[in-house]
């Protein structure tokens, strides 16, 4: 029973209890609870539960699961919210794994914010080491297939010893016979690369190159360098040509590696990893191809086709491993085939095998890296081997990136020098210094008078029928220039164009569109004009249309009035003397908007055409 005791209204004034003093009890008021600076007043279950929440906001609470791969909004989440996450995926520009923690450090406020969320990786904890925890200290016993690797003792002693390639006993480095190592931008190094084949295709013939020079091919030449003129010439194969020596079907079947004498002294190779990063042995691909590295820095590219088989005068089919390059007078054309014994001249000479020390007799025997156990060729997985004059062997170099396209510039010619150049110089050949370089034009190095072709009565300017003139910085104009031939790495002829079909050339033809075929061909030039008119004296021109006239004297020349029936006239008027010509236009009719031209210029010439019934163009 609960009793309610009320104190009589004239009863003394009874104080608050405290911790040390007996008293009423009382509820506090909001603002006395939310101030909290009274410590014997009662509060109300709930304002307690109001004043601790608050007391703890941005602490840490528990939330669940979050699926990074399928995720839920967290643009209203709380500071404090804990997700662990079951989940793997990307969310808010984060790669999350399952098991890592995802934890907000501040309110969303609506809005997700990515650097309002921290990640906790709990992927990379070591949970033990060989089955151990705690401090971990391993025995070699810990660990499955080193418990028979004794602590000391000699690496003879070892089993299963790696079998070395001939890689093993090569240098690293440009020099021949070297192992090329990529630089630390893992980038073929500055050497010889004109060896390498199936380079980005540009058309041309293999006699184009300006290194190759092709005198009187024979069946089963090949192309081998001569040092007198240092240029690739055609040959025979001389048997002293061939490299490598006879493979023995008497070697022995037993024996011991470890009894053998002169041991092959590893290069600075060996201990290197194949692979196309930084500082690397760069290793054949399956395809016998070099994988895709930087090889900017290669000299000595061949300047026009990239790969033999683009050589117009070279047929590759189905080569196989050991072929040469060998000429067939029956197509004209060089083609791959394999090395008769019969073309070869001259005998097989063997080394000479050293006879004393032992490879096992040394210590601090050398580290090998995965180089150590490949051979030395131009195969599938081999490693790559610069040849006796420091070239890069004859192998497939379509994935190099970055290879020098070649002189950029008329100046990066080995044989041009431009200096202090100036507008409307040319090139011409110094035989002072056997190297073409710039000059003026001196009107007395010109033979003959100059005569106009049918570009001095065209207006210079980047629309149809215009002659395109460089601007201010010697460029050329933005125009469409998709039917230039000769670019680099484009067609290099007319006929190479997908859209050309030339057939039975003659001298004198154009090239004109054929709607049937979709192409552009050859054929015989149809324009003609029909007739040659000579002025000595003043005249007025009959509207006859394709003219020729020949003018001379100082004289005037009206154009026939321009009417309905005259649009599409066309003259062509010539100055064969050396005196003014007028030509004049009639009545208020004009020529490019004026009253007349003249022609005072010997051998010029205008061509005009009547294009309204009151205007007459110049073209």
């Amino acid at each position: 029973m609960s009793v309610i005791f009320i104190p009589p209204s004239s009863a003394a004034s009874i104080a608050d209890a405290t911790e040390t003093s007996a008293g009423k009890i009382r509820i506090a008021t909001s603002a006395e609870a939310t101030a909290g600076t009274n410590d014997v007043t009662a509060m109300t279950p709930a304002k307690v539960k109001a004043v601790v929440d608050a007391a703890v906001a941005g602490g840490v609470t528990y939330k669940g699961t979050f699926d990074a791969g399928s995720p839920a909004d967290l643009s209203n989440a709380l500071k404090g919210d804990l997700y662990i996450i079951s989940g793997a995926g990307t969310y808010a520009g984060r790669s999350w794994a399952v098991g890592d923690h995802l934890l907000v450090n501040a309110d969303m406020g609506g809005t997700l914010d990515s650097s309002k969320l921290d990640k906790i990786d709990s992927t990379d904890s070591v949970t033990s080491v060989a089955g151990r925890t705690g401090a971990v200290v391993l025995s070699a016993g810990d660990v499955s297939g080193l418990a028979t690797v004794a602590t000391s003792g000699s690496y003879n002693d070892l089993s299963n010893k790696p079998t070395l390639g001939t890689a093993a006993a090569l240098d690293v480095g440009t020099s021949a016979l070297n192992v090329v190592q990529l630089d630390a931008s893992a980038r073929l190094p500055a050497v010889d690369g004109s060896l390498l084949i199936n380079l980005p295709v540009v058309s041309g013939a293999l006699d184009d190159l300006s290194d190759v020079t092709i005198t009187s091919v024979a069946d089963r030449q090949v192309l081998t360098y001569d040092s007198g003129t240092s240029e690739w010439v055609n040959s025979s194969v001389a048997y002293a040509d061939v490299s490598g020596t006879p493979t023995l079907a008497t070697v022995a079947t037993s024996g011991s590696y470890n009894d053998l004498s002169n041991k092959p002294t590893l290069g600075t190779a060996a201990a290197l990893d194949v692979g196309t990063s930084a500082l690397n042995v760069v290793q054949l691909d399956g395809s016998a191809k070099l994988p895709a590295v930087d090889g900017s820095q290669l000299t000595n590219l061949p300047s026009g086709a990239s790969t033999l088989g683009a050589l117009s005068d070279v047929t590759i089919t189905s080569v196989a491993d050991r072929q040469v390059l060998t000429y067939d007078s029956a197509s004209g054309d060089w083609v791959n085939s394999a090395v008769a014994y019969a073309d070869v001249s001259g005998t097989p000479t063997l080394a000479t095998v050293a006879t004393s020390g032992s490879y096992n007799d040394l210590s601090n025997k050398p580290t090998l890296g995965t180089a150590a156990a490949l051979d030395v060729g131009t195969s599938a997985l081999n490693i790559v081997q610069l040849d006796a004059s420091a070239k890069l062997p004859a192998i497939d170099g379509s994935q190099l990136t970055n290879l020098p396209s070649g002189a950029s510039t008329l100046g990066d010619l080995t044989d041009v020098t431009i200096t202090s150049v100036a507008d409307r110089q040319v090139l011409t050949y110094d035989s002072a210094s056997s190297d073409w370089i710039n000059s003026a034009v001196a009107y007395a190095d010109v033979s003959g008078t100059p005569t106009l072709g049918t570009a001095a009565a065209l207006d210079v300017g980047t629309s149809a029928l215009n002659v395109v003139q460089l601007d201010a910085s010697s460029k050329l104009p933005a125009v469409d220039g998709s039917q230039l031939t000769n670019l680099p790495s484009g067609a290099s002829t007319l006929g190479a164009l997908s859209d050309v079909t030339l057939t039975s050339v003659t001298n004198g033809q154009v090239l004109t569109y054929d709607s049937a075929s979709g192409d552009w061909v050859n054929a015989s030039n149809t324009a003609t004009f029909a007739s040659v008119s000579s002025y000595s004296a003043s005249a007025t021109l009959s509207p006859s249309s394709n003219r020729l006239i020949r003018a001379s004297n100082t004289i005037t020349l009206t154009l026939p009035a321009a009417s309905a029936s005259t649009v599409g006239s066309f003259l062509h008027i010539k100055n064969v003397g050396v005196n003014v010509i007028t030509v004049a236009a009639a009545g208020a009719d004009t020529i490019d908007g004026g009253a007349s031209v003249t022609i005072d210029i010997p051998k010029n010439s205008i061509s005009v055409y009547c294009i309204s019934a009151s205007a007459w163009e110049i073209f």
